[in-house]
This record gives structure tokens, C-alpha cells and sequence, in this order.
């Protein structure tokens, strides 16, 4: 069984694979923000909802969409509102296939 987050019950893997599925293949949740080198970097557990940017073909960052977390429960803050559609069912989703902790959509404009 996948590995879980500090006692929380929740399962970065099935995090990653619903991502993948319901926002793209080239979306990821394992980014987290470093202050010290002023850029996303690789992450564990699921941190940030993010797709490449790219010009030409060439990915030159990320650009996030959401962010994920668990200081009051595991959620999801979506910034895009274009995304909520594929939001509402990656949250469905991860909720009907685990038995961890539930995720909860929570939908924010960022201005």
C-alpha cells in the first residue's frame, strides 16, 4: 500500500494519479515553493497544483492552479476557476477510492 502522510491518511500517490487524470499528463501535485531559490521545486507530498509553462516547446516553469493543504483537514484551494469542473471530479474521485482522510474543495480568486 502506498506510503501515507504523517498520520494524516492521505495518499500522495493517489493524489498524483487523479491529477494526472483529470487535469493532464503534464499536471503534477509534487511541487513545492522554495523561498530561498525563488522557484518551484520538487516535493514528496503533494504541495502544489501546477502545470508546465512553455514557449516553443521548451517548459521555462510552472504555473499553479491550486494548492493543497492539511493545517485544517486535506483540501484543495483552487485559484483558476476554470478548472473547477475538473476540480469537482478529481475531489469526488479521491474521496470514493480512499479511506484516509477526505479531501475538501475549497475555491478562492486570487487577484
Amino acid at each position: 500500500m502506498a506510503e501515507m502522510e504523517r498520520g494524516l491518511g492521505v495518499n500522495p500517490e493517489l493524489v498524483e494519479e487523479l491529477v494526472k487524470k483529470r487535469f493532464g499528463p503534464t499536471f503534477t501535485s509534487k511541487l513545492a515553493y522554495s523561498y530561498i531559490r525563488s522557484r518551484y521545486v520538487p516535493a514528496d507530498l503533494p504541495r502544489r497544483l501546477a502545470a508546465p509553462q512553455t514557449v516553443f516547446g521548451v517548459k521555462i516553469g510552472w504555473k499553479a492552479i491550486g494548492e493543497f493543504t492539511d493545517n485544517l483537514g486535506f483540501r484543495l484551494e483552487l485559484w483558476e476557476p476554470a478548472w473547477r469542473a475538473q476540480a469537482e471530479a478529481f475531489v469526488a474521485e479521491y474521496n470514493q477510492r480512499t479511506n484516509g482522510t477526505k479531501l475538501e474543495l475549497y475555491p478562492c480568486v486570487m487577484s
